[in-house]
Formats: C-alpha cells, sequence, structure tokens
C-alpha cells in the first residue's frame, strides 16, 4: 500500500490495488493517442 500513499487516488487504489501502478502508463497511453489522432486528422484535412 506504500505506493498507494504516493498515489492521490488512494480511495481507488483500496478497491483495486493495482490501479496505482497502472495509472502513470494509463495516462501516457491516452497522451499518446490523443496526438496521434490530432495527428492524423490534421493530415487528412
Amino acid at each position: 500500500m506504500k505506493n498507494c500513499k504516493l498515489c492521490k487516488f488512494s480511495k481507488l487504489c483500496n478497491d483495486l490495488p493495482g490501479v496505482c501502478v497502472l495509472i502513470p502508463y494509463v495516462a501516457v497511453a491516452v497522451v499518446a493517442v490523443a496526438i496521434a489522432y490530432l495527428f492524423i486528422t490534421q493530415e487528412l484535412l
């Protein structure tokens, strides 16, 4: 639970201990998808 104290989503972490570990990867994936989407739409237009 040490990671959960570092993570600001301690409430979610108590329910799902793996959430704190996955949050950084999910954030990176969301940013990458958003950039790719913007790049593709700009290139098509």
